[in-house]
């Protein structure tokens, strides 16, 4: 509708119902883009942990100097608050001299792993 001065102005019913529709879309878009960036790095915090407990169970392996018993074990443990399970194997090389160390961290709650394989000199 032309108005006396003979320009329109404002926005017809029309054109504000499509931009809110667009402005609806964008928003719902970012809204699940949120979502997954909160998951990821809460994904990736307990990796990061986990790799943080494997880490010192093979500092602390590296360090024993008691004598070293093959086959694998068991760990329950705690670390910043959380429960983790260390499964730590240890087997023979082909150099006598020498044992295969495979540490296995897992947290109990996101199951969250970390894992790391180590050589250790046997006196």
């Amino acid at each position: 509708m032309n108005r006396p001065g003979g320009s329109e102005a404002g926005f017809t019913l029309i054109e504000m119902l499509v931009a809110l529709s667009v402005f609806a879309i964008a928003a719902l878009a970012l809204m699940r883009l949120d979502g997954y960036a909160i998951s990821t790095a809460a994904d990736l915090d307990a990796r990061a942990m986990a790799n943080l407990v494997v880490r010192n169970e093979a500092a602390l392996t590296a360090t024993d100097t008691g004598p070293i018993a093959r086959g694998t074990t068991v760990i329950n443990l705690s670390n910043g608050g959380r429960d983790f399970v260390v499964r730590k194997t240890i087997s023979p090389t082909a150099d006598r001299r020498l044992v295969r160390i495979d540490l296995v961290a897992q947290e109990r709650s996101s199951g969250a792993r970390s894992a790391m394989t180590m050589v250790k000199r046997v006196v």
